[in-house]
């Protein structure tokens, strides 16, 4: 068969009404009604988020048997989500789920130490996104080196992006930023922002213990990540509000995780982890009372050494005999460009 699993079905749709909607409303007549394009902007910032989702989705269990068809989904998935979907595998999979909330998560909670709450929520995603695409550019430069088809799938992937963006940037400014740039922007805050609604204030696992060993106890198993189990949520984002059993299982399919999570992680969690509205979550921990205690009730407090500096991982996947020597990049413009066009030499 062409897909890997038939309820992502649904995940192309979405997708490709997305891409429609966005051509449907850069095609209508210039207009000065406010509601109209206010309308327009938030509808397709929702599709942008959602289609963040699938992207996340896709990036830990593909979709298309086919690896060419499946390259060409990707493209589409950056377009949507305004970023090359590929990142997401050293931003997210090799990051955020081996090293959770960890010195090597450059996402980690305890970067936001803000005394007013609802500032941890709102700029969480503008603090760790250097720190994330610092560590995505050394894995790629990584890639590079070694010659990969990763690399040469990323690099081609930025290309249509800034390509696509360019061009409608010149051909009409202000529907580029309404209708492509604020929904992209508006996409990547909120999936990033997903991560300090499902991990602040959970149990922080200690990835090596003092004999050496990974943690492992009941709280380092279950109560590691928040969940958000409403209907609605689930089916508007693809089932991402089931984080626990993700973490447990990341590679298992977004059509089986409600099942999963009332079968393997509802028995078991925190009652407070396992929250059914996110909306009522968001407005008593952010807005009022909007103290933050993790999910015993308890102020959440740091130490000094928290948040600390990102201690990295790529070396963990370098081939034999490479040192972080061999491959880290200097980030400014043109060491970016010469490692994402096509033309780029190739060691």
């Amino acid at each position: 068969m062409l897909l890997c699993n038939t309820y992502d079905i649904f995940s192309i749709l979405h997708v490709c009404t997305h891409h429609m909607l966005t051509y449907l409303v850069w095609n209508r007549p210039d207009t000065s009604n406010v509601f109209c394009i206010a309308m327009y902007c938030g509808i397709l910032s929702y599709y942008a988020f959602s289609c963040a989702c699938v992207a996340h989705n896709n990036m830990h269990c593909k979709t298309f048997a086919n690896k060419n068809v499946e390259r060409v989904y990707h493209h589409m998935l950056t377009l949507s989500l305004g970023h090359p979907v590929s990142t997401l595998v050293p931003g997210h999979n090799l990051s955020h789920h081996k090293h959770t909330e960890s010195a090597r998560d450059p996402m980690r909670t305890s970067k936001m130490q803000y005394k007013w709450h609802f500032l941890n929520l709102v700029l969480f995603q503008p603090t760790v996104a250097w720190d994330v695409f610092r560590m995505d550019m050394r894995y790629l430069s990584m890639q590079c080196l070694m010659n990969t088809s990763y690399f040469r799938d990323t690099r081609w992937q930025w290309c249509t992006l800034l390509f696509s963006q360019i061009l409608l940037l010149y051909t009409h400014p202000w529907k580029f930023f309404l209708y492509v740039y604020s929904p992209h922007l508006f996409a990547q805050w909120a999936i990033v922002t997903m991560n300090i609604l499902q991990h602040d204030g959970c149990h922080v696992i200690q990835h090596v213990t003092s004999d050496g060993s990974r943690e492992n106890t009941h709280a380092s198993k279950y109560n590691t990540a928040r969940n958000f189990t409403g209907r609605v949520l689930n089916f508007m984002t693809f089932n991402n509000g089931f984080h626990t059993v993700h973490h447990m299982h990341p590679s298992m399919h977004w059509s089986k995780l409600r099942e999963q999570h009332m079968l393997r992680v509802k028995p078991h969690i925190h009652p407070a982890l396992d929250q059914s509205s996110l909306c009522r979550y968001v407005f008593c921990t952010f807005v009022f009372p909007g103290k933050r205690v993790d999910y015993l009730g308890r102020p959440v407090v740091f130490t000094k050494e928290q948040p600390g500096i990102d201690e990295d991982w790529t070396m963990e996947h370098a081939a034999e005999g490479k040192t972080l020597t061999d491959y880290d990049i200097k980030l400014n413009i043109c060491s970016f460009i010469n490692g994402i066009v096509p033309s780029c030499k190739e060691k």
